[in-house]
């Protein structure tokens, strides 16, 4: 899945134009099996089926109650080690119904056609992803009428489900708090499988089952706001002027020394704005949507066994979907992703390692001896930037 494929019919240019943090948009489809790449019930029931599931990534809600976590999870003794707590399928289920809608949170980290969906509408979009997946049984409500800070993409994937969407004049909030205007209803809608609903933050919503169980998953998209960059420049004011670390004038301070505080402040700030620019503000928001990316790692395992095999003739890509960021230095460049970082001598020509193209270790070109290149790439390779096709 991209970024087209998921506002489809709506155009990628139409949807930043006319929807993206201005309008909700209801795209209808008729195609029930649209998001089979994304989630089916196999993925769910091979979840359910772990033993092992940290309660940390659950939620139990039933009409806007959190069911208590003591009453779905189970202590479990380990050998030569402390009692650990785990989810109990069977309470899980017998809550479910009951009534109560069942929430894996963060599932791009444990069902891996979301990490892979999201992955890659991050790279396009540098748009920060979350899926979390609601399965709600017949007539009933999870969560009650409530608004987000961050926007949704909301795919239905099965069943249909209703929705209420009101406005509050509340303008792009970046909290959450009570309501302070009227409520206006816009929209009434049903979702059906394959179908799309995305709401920009601030809208007020609520959903609910009709007599069949519904599964719908939320994309929570967070980004870079305008006051990011801001938060920005004031940390590079404490890290690089002592006079952004001292105290402002106090209560004896005369008319004069207030006076030339005012100035001086005015004066550095300006000066700290014209050092840095909006341009390297922007580039230090990018590394840390670098750090912290979706990545679909799917395969590590495969290429560590394959690495006992690596020759010159082995064939390799860049995994997909992979943001990262490069810095050139004196000696060659660093490149970072998701908290790591790999230094590539001036010896090698780098650009082999950041297409999109298949390549083999013969192909590196650059001062460089065979063992020199299988030394490189096998770093590539640990740390996943690069995925091996075939020995």
């Amino acid at each position: 899945m991209n970024f087209a494929h998921l506002v489809y019919p709506c155009t990628v240019e139409e949807f930043f134009r006319s929807h993206y943090e201005k309008a909700f948009l209801f795209n209808q489809r008729n195609q029930p099996g649209y998001y089979d790449d994304v989630l089916n019930d196999s993925d769910l029931d091979l979840f359910f089926a772990q033993q092992n599931l940290n309660p940390a990534g659950i939620r139990l809600v039933k009409d806007g109650v959190a069911i208590p976590v003591e009453q779905w999870t189970k202590e479990v003794e380990r050998t030569g080690g402390p009692l650990k707590t785990f989810i109990c399928p069977e309470q899980i289920f017998r809550h479910y119904y009951e009534g109560a809608t069942i929430i894996i949170n963060a599932a791009e980290k444990s069902i891996p056609g979301f990490a892979k969906a999201c992955s890659a509408i991050e790279q396009e979009t540098r748009l920060v992803l979350q899926a979390n997946v609601y399965i709600t049984p017949p007539n009933s409500q999870g969560f009650r009428m409530h608004y987000d800070d961050h926007d949704i993409f909301s795919l239905q994937i099965k069943g249909p489900k209703r929705w209420r969407l009101y406005d509050t004049r509340e303008e792009l909030p970046t909290s959450k708090g009570p309501f302070r205007n009227a409520l206006v209803l816009i929209s009434e809608i049903e979702l059906h499988a394959g179908d799309l609903l995305y709401m920009p933050r601030g809208i007020v919503h609520e959903a609910f089952a009709t007599d069949v169980s519904t599964i719908h998953v939320n994309f929570s998209c967070g980004g870079i706001y305008g006051f990011h960059l801001v938060q920005s420049l004031v940390k590079l004011a404490e890290e690089e002027d002592v006079f952004f670390r001292k105290m402002i004038p106090h209560g004896l301070s005369s008319e004069e020394e207030i006076s030339n505080y005012k100035s001086l402040f005015t004066e550095k700030l300006v000066a700290l704005i014209g050092k840095y620019g909006v341009e390297t503000l922007l580039q230090r928001q990018n590394e840390k949507f670098v750090e912290r990316q979706v990545i679909d790692f799917k395969g590590r395992l495969s290429d560590a066994l394959a690495l006992e095999k690596l020759n010159i003739n082995s064939l390799l890509i860049k995994r997909k979907a992979l943001a990262f960021d490069l810095q050139k230095t004196a000696d060659g460049t660093i490149i970072s992703f998701r908290g790591q970082t790999i230094s590539v001598s001036r010896i090698f020509d780098i650009a082999i390692f950041l297409q999109d193209q298949p390549f083999k270790v013969a192909d590196i070109e650059g001062l460089i001896t065979n063992n020199g290149k299988l030394a490189m790439v096998r770093e590539f390779v640990e740390t996943g930037f690069l995925q091996i096709i075939k020995n």
